[in-house]
């Protein structure tokens, strides 16, 4: 059932995205790499508003065994998640949609009570409210997590990262 689900799910979003280049007017072939851009540069002010180099920003450590670099809009936020070798995430829930991409590695993951073997190259989808969790192996696993609403619990911890390092500078 969850596999016709995500069959379902994929059809879906790719004839949307036909449907939307039909209606917008835009011919499905605009999209030569042969354009040359109209419009203006971005200026550093307006590049800096718009662009966030993940790697510049500082870990957050979710719980033992996770360190994440979070970034939180208006109406989402994604986690660059390393969960370190041999850690266990207990089953929680939260409100919350939650899509996972394994970057690096593998684990087993833990969706309402069963294993799910997980590894670099798949999504993993939870909807709001399903418990989940997850076994570490062997070596560190690297995900994004994409939130549907920015979770205020990771806001919190990113805020007071933020806040000790300010403090650390400050000594400086």
């Amino acid at each position: 059932m969850q596999i016709r689900t995500f069959v379902g799910l994929a059809s879906g979003v790719a004839l949307g995205f036909l449907f939307g280049l039909t209606v917008s007017n835009t011919p499905l072939g605009a999209q030569s790499a042969n354009v040359t851009p109209k419009e203006p540069v971005a200026t550093s002010e307006e590049f800096k508003s718009h662009v966030i180099h993940y790697p510049d920003l500082p870990e957050t450590e979710l719980v033992k065994g996770s360190n994440s670099r979070l970034i939180a809009g208006e109406q989402s936020m994604i986690s660059f998640l390393t969960m370190d070798k041999h850690s266990y995430f207990a089953p929680h829930h939260h409100t919350q949609e939650q899509i996972m991409i394994v970057l690096e590695g593998s684990c087993d993951e833990i969706i309402e009570g069963k294993l799910y073997k997980v590894k670099k190259g798949d999504v993993v989808i939870l909807p709001p409210n399903i418990v989940h969790g997850a076994y570490i192996g062997d070596e560190d696993v690297h995900v994004i997590d994409v939130f549907g609403e920015v979770r205020s619990d990771y806001l919190l911890k990113m805020e007071q990262t933020m806040a000790t390092m300010n403090t650390k500078q400050g000594k400086k």
